[in-house]
């Protein structure tokens, strides 16, 4: 898309023949979508039209695969989504007759990589049990709060130790979840103190066999879920003695072995541990910001 556009979003899959493959969304009306076979050669090739020669509008601001399909979410205007099954040529999905859905961005997806896929808009989560297929979407569920209130926009979902976890971007921020036998019966709200832009969006949060790490500024939450169960380990925490110096972390991924976050500064910190202690393992590089990072594994983890 040319070399002064950013990357929001980049995600690891497996294009039509089961081959390893790679999706990207760039920040440009021009390339919704970009893909490549090979994440180090250049360039990708750009998506503009859906398998019928319509345009595609709306960036995509979360990109999964699982199951042999890939699905993009972002820009609501027109109310689809994106889905493809082969991770070069996408179909539209209109959503504008399911109950519910608004022109409202989404940024929150999720999948169980067994054909059940989520996406959340507002405090409101809709469901697939057909791999994202057109007309199988459905409302599941509002999330309140406490209160029994609106707690905000979710920005983050993931699917990890049969639970689903939902991130509300707030002024701190909250954290809701539930075990995937019963998504109408969630736990109350736990708050990220100081956590506001932790979910600014899903690339700043990862997860893997419950395990859940959130990062912002130069800041870490993390804690365990396990059905309605939110164990908090380490809430507003610097990720690092020296973390102040390398700027604000813009995103975290992990294979479930390593949990990696990168920095607006083209830095990049380490972990081991599940997020409990870090090394800065590389500085600058490229002297570019990051957006995004993800490894060669298939989600959900």
């Amino acid at each position: 898309p040319g070399s002064n556009n950013d990357y929001i979003h980049v995600a690891y899959g497996k294009d039509g023949s089961g081959n390893p493959y790679w999706v990207a969304s760039p920040a440009t009306d021009g390339c919704e979508l970009a893909h490549h076979d090979d994440p180090t050669a250049a360039p990708w090739t750009g998506v503009n039209t859906d398998s019928d020669g319509s345009n595609i509008s709306g960036r995509a601001f979360a990109i999964q695969w699982g199951n042999g399909v890939w699905i993009a979410v972002g820009g609501m205007n027109s109310k689809d989504i994106r889905r493809s099954t082969n991770g070069s040529t996408w179909d539209t999905i209109d959503l504008s007759s399911v109950s519910g859905i608004t022109t409202t961005g989404i940024y929150a997806l999720a999948q169980n990589g067994a054909g059940t896929w989520w996406f959340a808009q507002e405090n409101k989560i809709w469901q697939s049990t057909q791999d994202g297929a057109s007309g199988s979407w459905s409302l599941i569920h509002t999330l309140l709060n406490s209160s029994n209130a609106d707690p905000g926009n979710i920005r983050a979902l993931h699917f990890t130790n049969n639970t689903l976890v939902a991130g509300v971007d707030t002024n701190d921020a909250f954290v809701f979840a539930a075990a995937v036998s019963d998504l109408t019966d969630w736990s109350n709200e736990t708050t990220l103190t100081s956590g506001g832009n932790a979910f600014d969006t899903q690339t700043q949060s990862a997860a893997y066999q419950g395990r859940v790490v959130c990062v912002g500024s130069n800041k870490k939450w993390t804690f365990d879920v396990d059905g309605k169960s939110i164990t908090m380990d380490e809430n507003n925490v610097q990720v690092a003695p020296d973390s102040t110096s390398h700027g604000n972390f813009k995103g975290i991924s992990t294979d479930g072995s390593t949990w990696v976050a990168v920095c607006s500064t083209g830095d990049v910190f380490t972990s081991t541990n599940g997020g409990d202690s870090w090394t800065a393992s590389h500085t600058n590089i490229g002297s570019k910001d990051f957006c995004d990072i993800a490894p060669d594994v298939y989600l959900p983890l």
